[in-house]
């Protein structure tokens, strides 16, 4: 399998327009865990991280230094994302309820047809 790695600050320019100012990007990190049922019931797991980033201009006094600042936020939580497929027994239980509502709608519907239309 062929992994792919993507930042939400890649690709982008930050250019300060005034002298006395510097951008400030705030990242908030968070692991994310994919597990993901495979042939004759194996689990692959996959760890990523998703990132969420803001970024601000921030103006500095005439005697202070422009510095641009990242700042990482490491969630504490993690997300946890799997893949659970239905068993044989679960469609076939649901196809059953299906036919079944269908039959009973449609009898009774011809119970009540039956009654109006017989007495006119």
């Amino acid at each position: 399998p062929e992994y792919t790695t993507t930042s939400p600050l890649d690709g982008n320019v930050y250019v300060n327009k005034d002298f006395h100012q510097a951008h400030h990007h705030f990242s908030k990190v968070v692991s994310t865990h994919y597990e993901v049922d495979g042939m004759l019931s194996r689990k692959n797991r996959i760890m990523g991280y998703q990132m969420i980033t803001q970024n601000q201009i921030m103006h500095y006094d005439e005697m202070a230094v422009p510095e641009a600042k990242f700042s990482y936020d490491l969630s504490p939580m993690a997300v946890v994302v799997t893949s659970k497929g239905r068993r044989w027994y679960d469609f076939l239980t649901s196809l059953c309820a299906i036919i079944g509502g269908t039959f009973t709608v449609v009898g009774l519907l011809d119970t009540f047809l039956h009654k109006f239309l017989k007495d006119k």
